[in-house]
């Protein structure tokens, strides 16, 4: 079977949600990589193997495997020959309530076994026409997403206030030399200027305090086990600027890092 590409034409109604393409994929390894695009995706791997990469993670696909991908987000599928997959673009208002509500992010982007729906994404992509094709797109990524929803365990993460989920995440995350109330609040679907009130009133902390308090108490920490180069200290917290990392070092310990590694309590 060749490719299918099907450009769905705008509603004729006011729309939360709109679709541009319903497509079937089979050349994978013949695209320019690494994609980047400024819609949503609901992608399904129809058959054969592959590794969905991006932000240095990589996350394993085979049959029946649902991933999505994010506008402005950077992405590569490294597929063997027989990878085949198909696709929904989609945008609007509506995306990001919904995508919420089922926690779909960046972090949750992979969605396993669904092999019991790849009949029901090919039987429509191939009565897809004009006169069908937004109600019959909808329906194919509606019902993805009610499998989504109801065939998943509910975890301890889901059950969680949001906030303590962006928390754990800033946690684990802290010494990335790119984490930023930028990068956090697009993994999570918030504005920046909402998640920086967020922040202060869930810790009565900025997010920049947030995140030195974290690198400066593992900086101590570091030289407390006898570690003596200030740079490499400064580059494991996650600073690329060491003059910087010495100024914040300083302001919450009233030492320099050099007058830290001298002093009595080392």
């Amino acid at each position: 079977m060749e490719d299918i590409c099907n450009f769905i034409p705008p509603k004729k109604h006011k729309s939360d949600l709109e679709f541009l393409h319903f497509v079937y994929e089979t050349n994978v390894k013949k695209l320019r990589q690494p994609f980047l695009h400024s819609n949503f995706y609901l992608h399904i791997a129809f058959k054969g193997d592959a590794v969905l990469k991006f932000d240095g993670k990589e996350f394993p696909l085979k049959s029946g495997d649902v991933f999505f991908t994010f506008p402005n987000q950077s992405f590569n599928i490294d597929a063997d020959d027989n990878f085949t997959y198909l696709y929904i673009s989609f945008n609007g208002q509506g995306v990001l309530p919904l995508l919420n509500s089922l926690n779909i992010n960046k972090e949750n982007c992979v969605h396993k076994n669904f092999e019991n729906i790849l009949s029901f994404w090919m039987d429509a992509i191939r009565r897809v026409n004009t006169t069908n094709a937004n109600i019959l797109t909808e329906s194919v990524l509606m019902y993805t997403l009610s499998f989504i929803d109801s065939t998943e365990n509910v975890s301890v993460e889901e059950k969680k206030d949001k906030f303590d989920s962006i928390l754990e995440y800033v946690n684990h995350n802290y010494t990335s030399k790119d984490m930023s109330i930028k990068k956090v609040a697009d993994i999570f679907f918030y504005s920046e200027k909402y998640l920086s009130s967020l922040f202060v009133k869930k810790t009565k902390l900025k997010f920049s305090q947030y995140l030195n308090n974290l690198r400066i108490s593992y900086a101590v920490k570091l030289f407390n086990k006898g570690e003596k180069n200030i740079s490499e200290v400064a580059y494991k917290c996650g600073y690329t600027d060491q003059f910087y990392f010495s100024k914040v070092f300083k302001k919450y310990n009233g030492k320099t890092p050099s007058e830290y590694i001298k002093s009595p309590a080392i």
